[in-house]
């Protein structure tokens, strides 16, 4: 059940101190045996207050993640940096955005001490989950309209299902769960490519083929 319209202010708990509820800032409280809290997080950039550009929450790189200041790299959760896909800046909160960032900054600095050059940073932004025989992956953007396809009945043996995000007539993101290896690989590749929809119901009707097709 999904709850809108307030928040969680806090909780009761019994004398051995195992929680028994939830209370809500409507004055509500919701019987509780287990509490998982999810808070976000954000970089902690304090430490280099006035002393890098900042944007957007992070410190602001290049595409090859070198700061305001010479001689200075800022990769990972940190960086905000050149989104090439989207002609923009953002932050990238994710594992595999770290690893690459980290990768193309050495790459970078390896480059400049052999008098040398590397390709900006092109990433497409990733997202995954994997938990026991479930696992989803998502490619792109969150933004738009969004189109829906396949089997999420809870029920079914071996669901599989997925979205399409739709902006401004072109996929520009695509979300998958239960896909194999190669259908994985054709989100991604539906994602990166952004191909033209002319009609949302014809994608819905394709489906998973869309995106194997391109």
């Amino acid at each position: 059940k999904i709850i809108k319209g307030t928040v969680a202010v806090g909780f009761t708990s019994d004398s051995n101190g195992e929680v028994k509820e939830v209370k809500l800032k409507d004055g509500r409280a919701l019987e509780a045996d287990i509490v998982v809290v999810g808070v976000g997080g954000r970089p902690l950039t304090t430490l280099f207050k006035g002393q890098v550009e900042e944007e957007k929450g992070g410190i602001k790189t290049d595409a090859f993640f070198k700061t305001s200041v010479p001689n200075v790299y800022a990769v990972g959760d940190l960086a905000t940096f050149p989104l090439k896909l989207y002609n923009e800046l953002r932050r990238v909160e994710h594992v595999d955005h770290a690893r690459k960032s980290a990768e193309q900054a050495v790459k970078a600095i390896k480059a400049g001490e052999e008098g040398k050059s590397v390709d900006e940073y092109d990433y497409l932004p990733y997202f995954y989950s994997r938990s026991f025989d479930l696992s989803w992956q998502f490619y792109g953007d969150n933004v738009g309209d969004t189109v829906l396809f396949g089997d999420s009945n809870p029920k079914s043996q071996k669901a599989k299902f997925g979205s399409y995000w739709i902006k401004d007539g072109k996929v520009v993101g695509a979300f998958l769960e239960g896909g194999t290896a190669e259908e994985n690989q054709a989100i991604a590749k539906v994602a990166k490519l952004q191909p033209s929809v002319q009609s949302l119901e014809a994608v819905k009707h394709e489906g998973l083929s869309f995106a194997c097709k391109i």
